[in-house]
């Protein structure tokens, strides 16, 4: 339950005010109703000051009682009414401390601690789709930080997400080793370098929003991220995205249209430029679980050299979250379609324009030791569409490629000072092929500390 409520006076001024520990700072005038003696009054504030004192003690039947004490001799405030929910609560009386804090919600003074604390007791009652919503209302309305960390906590916790802040950006700094490097996330497409190499990674992503508000509006987008080889200088990597989405947000429903520009240069020279669109929608459900939808469509251009990459690719995937006790679990699928140039040299010809299928199952922990950890697992099928025809002993052969990729990544990160949290990741994948060549296996370890920003 959010801070309880104390009364204190000061030698200056007669008036009092409601202190909410920790959290916010709240000022109340108690004036009298007109037509009640001044001694009911006085009475009415030494009865809360009494239920103040029980409930610090743990005596919550006595607060509850001192409280209804003071109502009935006439000290009618918001303050007194939040600590009647915050009673109410304590004593498993949910439908009566969501009376107390219902009537608050309507006061833009008290709304935010309202709606958080309404949360509370919508989680606790059995409700934690309507929970979720009371959690949005608090981190939407609150200007105070705190209570704000309260509520996208709360809502981490039943596997939600709490809203988009007007801007953010992520900023990190790490370090690790790849047994592997490639010119590509996706190794299996452009190759793979069969050696390993010490690294340092640097990121760097920003969102704002610049027109609307949480509910419905424009959104842009930034980032980019460099990767430096110790020794393979060949495979660094520098990547940049700028984009723009139209986003709304209702209770129950998120939904995304956006349009992006990524560069990637490798080594120094341009690997791809990719023009897409994305859209995505997302649907909360009863007992904290959700859906998710999303439709990805890029136009690729390669680099010199990486020309057989040029055309397009298709992305459509969906999952589902369940929330389990302490843990999100989300299981989806992905269906890839790919119509590139592909590379025809010397006769010979490779194919680059894979259909693949993936399945995933994902799930996250938000406290193991004091630690936030997400785990995933992958498997995914790769069919080219148009077999490779190789030149062998003065023949030809044609193969068709089939790709099979199965991994796993690992993460865990611990929040220090605000706003900076440490973390760890491991992956593992590997990838086996009817050919040869395009087998290999990929470990990857790297830690570094980030810093996460909100306005």
């Amino acid at each position: 339950m959010c801070a309880f409520i104390r009364r204190r006076r000061t030698q200056k001024e007669k008036t009092s005010g409601f202190r909410l520990s920790r959290f916010v700072i709240v000022a109340l005038l108690l004036i009298p109703v007109p037509w009640q003696p001044v001694r009911a009054a006085a009475d009415g504030e030494l009865a809360a000051e009494r239920g103040v004192s029980a409930f610090r003690a743990g005596d919550y039947q006595a607060a509850l009682q001192s409280f209804l004490d003071a109502l009935q001799a006439g000290l009618d405030t918001p303050g007194l009414r939040y600590n009647l929910g915050a009673t109410y609560y304590r004593l498993g009386r949910y439908a009566e401390a969501e009376r107390e804090f219902q009537a608050l919600a309507p006061d833009p003074k008290w709304a935010p601690l309202a709606h958080y604390n309404l949360g509370l007791t919508a989680q606790r009652a059995g409700r934690p789709q309507q929970a979720m919503e009371y959690f949005g209302e608090a981190h939407r309305a609150t200007t105070d930080p705190n209570l704000r960390a309260l509520a996208a906590t709360a809502l981490e916790r039943l596997g939600g997400a709490p809203p988009s802040p007007e801007t953010s950006a992520v900023i990190s700094l790490a370090g690790g080793y790849d047994t592997n490097a490639t010119l590509s996330p996706d190794a299996a497409t452009v190759g793979v370098s069969h050696q390993g190499d010490l690294f340092v990674e640097a990121l760097a992503v920003a969102t704002h929003r610049f027109a609307g508000d949480s509910a419905r509006g424009w959104v842009a987008h930034g980032g980019l991220v460099l990767r430096r080889y110790g020794d393979l200088s060949q495979f660094d990597v520098t990547g940049s995205r700028a984009g723009l989405s139209y986003e709304t947000e209702s209770s129950r429903l998120q939904t995304s249209v956006g349009a992006y520009f990524d560069t990637a240069y490798i080594g120094g020279d341009r690997l791809e430029q990719v023009a897409s669109v994305d859209a995505q929608a997302r649907r909360r459900l009863d007992a904290g679980g959700e859906l998710r939808g999303r439709y990805q469509f890029g136009h690729i251009a390669g680099g010199g050299g990486f020309e057989y990459l040029d055309g397009w690719q298709q992305r459509l995937s969906a999952d589902a979250g369940f929330a389990l006790a302490s843990a999100l679990l989300r299981v989806g699928y992905q269906l890839e379609l790919n119509h590139r140039r592909d590379l025809e040299q010397e006769g010979e010809f490779f194919s680059a324009s894979p259909t693949r299928h993936s399945l995933f199952a994902t799930v996250a922990l938000r406290n193991v030791g004091g630690w936030q950890a997400d785990a995933r697992g992958e498997y995914r099928v790769s069919r080219y569409g148009d077999p490779n025809r190789l030149n062998v002993n003065g023949g030809t052969l044609e193969v068709t490629r089939k790709d099979d990729r199965f991994g796993f990544a690992l993460r865990a990160n611990r929040r220090l000072t605000p706003p900076w949290r440490v973390f760890i990741d491991y992956s593992y994948y590997r990838n086996e092929s009817n050919l040869d060549t395009y087998d290999y296996s990929r470990h990857q370890l790297m830690a570094g500390i980030e810093a996460a920003l909100e306005k």
